[in-house]
């Protein structure tokens, strides 16, 4: 469908991939409205449903979750996989009474199992239990890929269903607490630098690969899953390219101009030795593909965490 004078909400709209899919949508001429926890609370089916009667979206985009770092998961396994099992189901049901358009759900690697084969495939997810300190997190969205193909064969109400890799870019979150590889290891070689320190420490071996994808092409490929009529079948976003840790702090020791020695400190765990996706169903069924390079995209957050730090 298109998007043209369409109402477009985006729960955790007002986060760090949020903003980025409000302007991808209204550069297609859709109307986005971002709502974030002060606004509705999501896992209140009284609130959702006055949510609806307030902005009568067209479509629903649902980026929100209840999620952190290791350590959150860690202590938060039940209520991570509650609020994240309900706020979906709440939109989809509240939704369907609704006459909603279309419901598009934002998953997460996470819910694919520890021993899935790499490249991972969408049809890998359900080989296996998701496991680790994410695995609630990971199972709760596993049950949203379910609700959104029962309510699309019970209620006829269109669903797509994407699994983004790990999103980097200029306003992510850079704070200690609540940042990812990308932006610490950036604030972490920006402050070498400033301090002159002649090397930097990082965890483990740096031989774990991961996928990154720039969150500008996250956004373009979710306003293309909402425009677009695709099936329910879960689609990996991505680039298809892995990128070790030790590559990584390369391109970003590079990009901030830091030129001191770098130490691996093989006492800290390295992580799942690999993860990177199989992209292809992306490409077939949206034509999307990534458009930026890891390098082009690290040093366009550099810049930006250099000039907005506090």
């Amino acid at each position: 469908m298109s998007l043209a004078d369409k109402t477009i909400v985006v729960t955790g709209g007002k986060g760090f991939l949020g903003g980025f899919v409000c302007r991808a949508i209204e550069a297609k001429g859709g109307n986005a409205v971002a709502i974030g926890s002060k606004d509705y609370n999501l896992i209140d089916q009284s609130d959702v449903r006055k949510m609806y009667a307030d902005l009568k979206p067209d479509i629903v985009i649902h980026l929100a979750a209840a999620c952190g770092g290791i350590g959150a998961n860690v202590e938060n396994p039940a209520r991570f996989l509650y609020e994240n099992a309900m706020m979906g189901l709440m939109l989809l049901e509240e939704g369907r009474h609704n006459d909603l358009g279309k419901f598009v759900l934002i998953s997460t690697t996470c819910s694919y199992p520890k021993d899935a084969p790499l490249p991972l495939c969408e049809n890998d997810i359900w080989t296996g239990k998701p496991v680790g300190a994410t695995g609630p997190y990971g199972m709760a969205k596993r049950l949203l890929h379910e609700a959104c193909e029962t309510y699309g064969r019970q209620y006829d109400l269109p669903c797509v269903v994407l699994v983004p890799a790990n999103l980097y870019g200029p306003e992510d979150h850079f704070e200690e607490e609540k940042s990812h590889v990308i932006p610490a290891i950036i604030r972490r070689y920006v402050e070498a630098k400033d301090d002159g320190l002649k090397e930097v420490s990082n965890w483990g071996t740096g031989s774990p690969t991961r996928e990154f994808l720039h969150v500008k092409d996250a956004a373009e490929a979710i306003a293309l899953a909402a425009e677009k009529d695709v099936s329910c079948e879960p689609m990996n976003l991505g680039t298809g390219v892995e990128t070790s840790i030790s590559e990584l702090t390369t391109i970003i020791a590079s990009a901030v101009g830091y030129e001191g020695e770098v130490v691996w400190d093989t006492s800290k765990p390295d992580g799942q030795p690999k993860r990177f996706l199989d992209v292809s169903r992306a490409k077939k069924r949206l034509g999307f593909e990534a458009k930026i390079s890891l390098e082009d995209g690290i040093a366009e957050t550099v810049e930006w965490y250099k000039q907005n730090r506090c």
